[in-house]
């Protein structure tokens, strides 16, 4: 399934999950102090006709060469979004709710406040096993400069 949310959003800062996504302009913020990201600034990707929600949590940092998002599975949702850049690698932590994930050739069952790290630059997908709603924390680290 593939989705935009690493595409620059005005005022959400950059997600430079694919490779079309453009250098970011300067931010309004400074780049040395703390930098607050608060939900309601912040505008959510429907996906998988609307059973999954990806949420952009911290935007793309020079520094740390991460990124967050917050991933919402309703019952029987799915995630499967195309590669990453190559170097990238996600850590993965199940908020609540029981998760499948595929990822580097290897079948994962995730319960809460289990985490994982995988290479997020091959093909991986998340999938809700509960009967109830599965969030996560995902976080990219870009190994090599995206830019």
């Amino acid at each position: 399934m593939e989705d935009d949310l690493f595409k620059p959003i005005p005022g959400e800062g950059v997600m430079p999950h694919k490779p079309e996504t453009e250098k970011p302009k300067e931010p309004a913020v400074p780049k040395d102090g703390p930098i607050l990201a608060r939900v309601q600034d912040t505008r959510p990707r429907h996906l998988d006709g609307g059973r999954t929600v990806l949420r952009p949590s911290l935007p793309y940092d020079e520094k740390s060469h991460m990124m967050s998002c917050f991933l919402d599975l309703y019952i029987g949702a799915k995630y499967a979004p195309s590669p990453s850049l190559p170097g990238c690698v996600c850590h993965a932590t199940v908020l609540y709710g029981t998760v499948s994930l595929t990822a580097e050739g290897q079948d994962f069952q995730l319960l809460e406040r289990d985490a994982i790290r995988f290479k997020a630059d091959q093909p991986y997908h998340f999938g809700n096993m509960s009967s109830g709603t599965g969030r996560l924390l995902l976080e990219y680290q870009y190994l090599q400069s995206p830019f």
